[in-house]
């Protein structure tokens, strides 16, 4: 056979929507996938990839096949095709072959077909209107994917601009009333600085573990609630002491002194619940971090105040030795609680020691063999393993299927 007409479906569209697998041989074969394909989803450019290919097969007096990868396109889908064409090519034995895709997205297979057969043309079957939308809809993909793969230039393009949002919103927030536009600028801000640094998926996992983590008979539940309000009460309060102050830097020190004791409160009263839910359940580690956030908070908020007030009243020099002592004894106090909290808790965080070198840098892979990576961070809750990250992917304790020389995981 001279050429082998073959048509790609790289995300296997036909085989989650007619349950058909390929490779799919032969003309009518395949036009009763097409035919299948069109009455459950007239809108999928997979049909009339499939009917180009037959048409050209019919031209050229050749045979049809289609191969299909999987919804996890990639290393999976692929591997998938290519076994498929090792098959199609071993029992055709074609000279060379037309390759039919519907996209850009399929044009990716084309170095795995190339690596077997020579590929003597290439028909791309898509909408006319829509070719130059779609390759330029794949080229912005893309760019993102480079970029969320350099840590260095993902701080660039969405941290640096992240940065910059949030702090226009902070200049807006602190005027006469707070627009729904500068709270969307503040979101965005957040979500590109949080993108930016590479922390946007284990950003999201904490939250769905928190949301998981309510529950009407934990104290935290209620306290969390409490700590909202009184949360709302001391941003009024702040806001109250704005009006009337000029420059920014000095609205800025109002609402630090007007709303600081109450901020804190809140946060004490959330942390409090946490500690209650932590001990009782047995996280003990959990409670020594509990502890120093609470410490820290107390270092920040008397930091904040100390300053802010400083600036509001900008006090003789036989004041200032009283604003350094209050900030050493916040010092002192938060270092206390570490060192204290460390010898309460030794045995806990020698356990927490001893996971994180188990794990830490070991290479990572797939049940196929694929190396994803090396891991770059251990996740613990306590001293209890929950999950690895590798780049920028988390990985569940529940995927780790062994960990011996190196670590094999369960990839969904």
């Amino acid at each position: 056979m001279e050429n082998l007409v073959i048509c790609v479906d790289r995300d296997d569209d036909i085989g989650r929507k007619t349950k058909a697998r390929g490779p799919i041989i032969g003309v009518e074969e395949n036009l009763a996938v097409a035919r299948e394909l069109a009455l459950v989803d007239p809108e999928d450019t997979d049909t009339n990839a499939i009917f180009a290919a037959v048409k050209i097969a019919k031209e050229i007096g050749s045979e049809v096949v289609t191969l299909t990868g999987d919804k996890q396109v990639g290393v999976t889908s692929d591997t998938r095709i290519a076994k498929q064409l090792d098959k199609v090519l071993e029992e055709f034995k074609p000279m060379g072959v037309i390759l039919v895709v519907d996209g850009a997205e399929d044009e990716n297979v084309i170095p795995i077909i190339e690596s077997r057969i020579k590929i003597n043309s290439v028909k791309t079957v898509i909408v006319r209107q829509s070719q130059e939308l779609e390759r330029a809809y794949f080229k912005i993909i893309n760019f993102i994917k480079e970029i969320e793969e350099d840590p260095n230039l993902a701080r660039l393009v969405f941290g640096i601009p992240g940065l910059v949002l949030i702090l226009i919103a902070i200049g807006g927030a602190f005027g006469v009333m707070v627009q729904a536009t500068t709270i969307v600028i503040a979101i965005i801000g957040v979500y590109l600085l949080i993108k930016g640094f590479g922390y946007e998926e284990e950003f999201f996992t904490r939250i769905s573990h928190f949301l998981k983590s309510l529950s009407v008979e934990k104290i935290s539940t209620f306290t969390y609630l409490v700590a909202t309000v009184v949360f709302l009460v001391a941003v009024s309060y702040g806001y109250s002491e704005v009006f009337g102050q000029e420059s920014i830097d000095l609205i800025l020190a109002a609402f630090i002194v007007g709303s600081a004791n109450l901020m804190l409160a809140a946060v004490v009263i959330a942390v409090i619940g946490k500690i209650i839910d932590d001990y009782s359940s047995g996280k003990y580690l959990n409670v020594r971090t509990d502890l120093v956030f609470l410490a820290f908070i107390f270092l920040v908020k008397l930091t904040l105040e100390s300053g802010a007030r400083f600036w509001l009243k900008q006090p003789s020099p036989t004041e200032i030795p009283s604003y350094i002592i209050s900030l050493l004894a916040g010092i002192i106090i938060f270092i206390g609680v570490i060192k204290i909290t460390e010898y309460l808790f030794i045995e806990e965080i020698e356990a927490r020691k001893r996971l994180i070198s188990n794990f830490a840098n070991m290479e990572v892979y797939d049940e196929k063999g694929e190396l994803l990576g090396k891991v770059n961070r251990v996740l613990l809750d306590g001293s209890k393993l929950i999950g690895l990250k590798v780049k920028r992917r988390i990985i569940p304790k529940e995927d780790i299927i062994s960990r011996e020389e190196r670590i094999v995981v369960r990839v969904k």
